[in-house]
């Protein structure tokens, strides 16, 4: 009986495990194909190389030999010329235009008298107070010899006193208005328009005329966002005029915005540029070359050198007559130039030309060598 409950036992044991020892069975089944297939295509892929070494002859390259160099960041951004200050002379005191002492165009000193206007009504103001003012004193001196005396009341020369300082109020006053029918200019430039016309009647606040300060000019560019945190330090930048037959000429730092001046996440950056022949006129065309960075010991490739797949950059290196795919990292892109951060080497030989047609390991032959990228496009 014993005997046969453990035969029914094993039995049971080898039913229940022939189902695992079938999966066991096709898994060591399938590891042993993938490796074989693995090998296969492995074999296969060697044998396409070797092929290829023995069957493709040499394709013709020209390499660049990579030296470290100065590699500047910089960007180009549009500008605006503008007078460095624009004055409106306005009148002061309302009256007639009798004599315009100047002309459009020409430089005007500071103080320099632009406009005469009619004074007569101003000078006889003037006189008519100034009159009062000496008689005033008179009866001052008098009030107060006679308070001396006590013939009079110390009261009545207080009076005097009050109007006589009333009276010299008005004279001062009398005086400035006076001056001010000679308008004079508040800064030595350039006159760039005359409004009043001899005869108009001005009102006090009418424009008289307009000075532009440009032995300066001011240029202004509009920084993107992305590249505001890399001119902060900034003291100066090329400009180039364009309408000028592209003069180049050095802007100073003023002032960089604190605030977008529009949606268009533009910052206001004002350069000061030195104007002594007066040929940069406001509203011209200007470009600004912004530095970001500086390399001074860069590796950098033509752009056209770096082959992308995927997420993967990489380039050609030539060595022992066969090209070395090398995997790169790339830095900033200037013209058309990228620096390459990583993957390189100085001294090595970047393939450049050719380079589109070869494989990793593929034999070349390098019919030129250049050491400066500009040198390929005389190739």
């Amino acid at each position: 009986m014993k005997s046969s409950d453990a035969k029914t036992r094993l039995l049971r044991f080898i039913w229940s495990a022939i189902p695992w020892l079938m999966v066991a069975l096709i898994v060591v089944f399938i590891v042993n194909m993938g490796g074989r297939i693995k090998e296969k295509k492995t074999r296969l892929e060697e044998a396409k190389k070797a092929a290829m070494k023995k069957e493709v002859p040499a394709v013709k390259v020209i390499t660049l030999t990579l030296r470290p160099s100065r590699l500047i960041d910089k960007i180009n951004l549009p500008a605006q010329v503008e007078p460095y200050d624009e004055v409106w002379v306005k009148a002061e005191v309302s009256g007639q235009v009798v004599k315009v002492l100047v002309k459009e165009g020409q430089r005007v000193e500071k103080g320099q008298a632009l406009v005469q206007l009619d004074e007569r009504d101003y000078r006889s103001r003037l006189a008519r107070i100034e009159a009062n003012y000496k008689l005033a004193k008179l009866n001052y001196s008098r009030t107060e010899a006679l308070v001396k005396k006590k013939i009079t009341a110390p009261t009545k020369l207080d009076e005097i006193e009050a109007q006589l300082k009333d009276l010299g109020a008005q004279r001062k006053e009398a005086r400035l208005a006076l001056s001010r029918t000679r308008i004079t200019s508040p800064l030595s430039s350039l006159l760039n328009r005359i409004e009043a016309k001899e005869g108009d009647y001005l009102a006090v606040g009418d424009p008289v005329a307009q000075i532009l300060e440009i032995d300066h000019v001011k240029v202004t560019v509009g920084v993107p966002e992305s590249d505001v945190a890399a001119i902060f330090d900034l003291e100066e930048a090329d400009v180039i005029i364009e309408a000028l037959g592209k003069r180049r000429v050095k802007g100073k730092k003023v002032f960089l915005s604190r605030q977008p001046r529009s949606l268009a996440r533009l910052y206001d950056l004002e350069l000061r540029v030195p104007n002594p022949d007066g040929r940069i006129l406001p509203g011209m065309f200007a470009r600004v070359g912004l530095v970001k960075q500086v390399f001074e010991q860069a590796l950098a490739v033509p752009l056209y050198a770096v082959i992308t797949q995927g997420d993967e950059r990489f380039v050609f290196v030539e060595k022992g007559g066969r090209a070395e795919r090398r995997s790169v990292k790339l830095g900033v892109l200037v013209g058309w130039e990228v620096q390459i951060s990583s993957g390189l080497k100085p001294g090595e030989k970047v393939i450049v030309v050719g380079h589109r047609l070869l494989d990793d390991g593929q034999a070349v032959e390098v019919i030129k060598s250049v050491s400066n990228p500009s040198e390929i496009l005389k190739s």
